[in-house]
C-alpha cells in the first residue's frame, strides 16, 4: 500500500511539473493545448484517490473470517475438557438401609476428588485425606488399595454401627463403580481399617449397609468367644 501511495504522489507531482513548464513556455502553432488543471484540483483529485484506496483496503481487512467447522466429536471432547468428568458417588445415612446414588461432575478422576464428593454428604469429614491409592489386577479380578489418613479412624470412630456401615458402604460402592474394580482394600495410615465397632481386615466387595453389618466382626465380640473356647477347653480338661 505504501509503495502504491509514494507512485501515485510521483506521478502528480510530475503532472504539477508538466503544467507549471507547459505555462511558462512559448506555444507554438503544432502544440497540442491540454486543458488547464489547477494545482489544487490535481491535487485534491490524488488525496481522494488515496483515501478511497484505504477506504477498500480497511474494509476488506473487517470481513469477517469464515469459522471452520468441527465435528461433531471433537466438540463433545472440547465440551467435557470445558466441564469436567462425571462421577457417580453413593451416600446414605443411619436411618435408611439403602444408599442414594447420585451423579456429580469432578474436574478430574481421582481418589482425592471423590473422597471430596463424599464429605460434601458427610460421609467423608472434610479433613480426610487420601494417603495412596493403587488399582492392582490379579487372578481374573481388580483390587483397589486405598489408604486414608488418621483423620477417617477417627471420624469412623465417632459413629455408631449403623452410621458406620452406611459409611464404609458408600466409600465401597461409589470407588468400585468409579474405577471398574471387584474389591476394594481399606486402610488408615498403612494399617487395617479399625472402627469403634468392629475391624476391616479383608478387602470387599459391593455391598449394602444390612449386609456389611453381617460381615463385621466386632473385635470385644471375637475375643469374647475366644475366651469361650479357651474356658470350654480348660473345663473339659479338668473334667479329664
Amino acid at each position: 500500500m505504501k509503495k502504491r501511495n509514494v507512485a501515485v504522489l510521483t506521478v502528480a507531482a510530475a503532472v504539477l511539473l508538466a503544467a507549471c513548464g507547459s505555462r511558462t513556455g512559448e506555444k507554438t502553432s503544432e502544440e497540442l493545448v491540454a486543458p488547464e488543471v489547477s494545482s489544487e484540483d490535481l491535487l485534491v483529485s490524488s488525496l481522494e484517490y488515496l483515501l478511497q484506496e484505504d477506504k477498500e483496503e480497511g474494509s476488506a481487512a473487517e470481513e469477517p473470517q469464515p469459522q471452520p467447522v468441527l465435528p461433531e466429536d471433537s466438540k463433545e471432547e472440547e465440551a467435557q475438557e470445558t466441564q469436567g468428568e462425571t462421577a457417580v458417588i453413593y451416600y446414605g445415612n443411619g436411618g435408611s438401609a439403602v444408599l442414594e446414588r447420585e451423579t456429580v461432575t469432578v474436574e478430574t478422576m481421582t481418589p482425592e476428588e471423590l473422597i471430596n464428593a463424599l464429605a460434601r454428604h458427610n460421609i467423608m469429614s472434610l479433613d480426610t485425606k487420601v494417603l495412596a491409592f493403587e488399582k492392582r489386577e490379579g487372578n481374573g479380578a481388580s483390587t483397589l488399595y486405598l489408604d486414608l489418613s488418621k483423620a477417617a479412624g477417627e471420624y469412623l470412630q465417632t459413629m455408631s454401627a449403623a452410621a458406620e456401615s452406611v459409611i464404609i458402604a458408600s466409600v465401597i460402592d461409589t470407588f468400585l463403580e468409579n474405577y471398574d474394580a471387584d474389591a476394594i482394600c481399606l486402610t488408615v495410615e498403612g494399617e487395617p481399617l479399625v472402627a469403634q465397632d468392629g475391624a476391616y481386615t479383608a478387602p470387599f466387595t459391593r455391598c449394602t449397609p444390612e449386609e456389611l453389618l453381617e460381615i463385621l466382626q466386632p473385635e470385644d465380640t471375637a475375643d469374647a468367644a475366644q475366651e469361650d473356647t479357651s474356658a470350654d477347653g480348660t473345663e473339659a480338661d479338668g473334667q479329664r
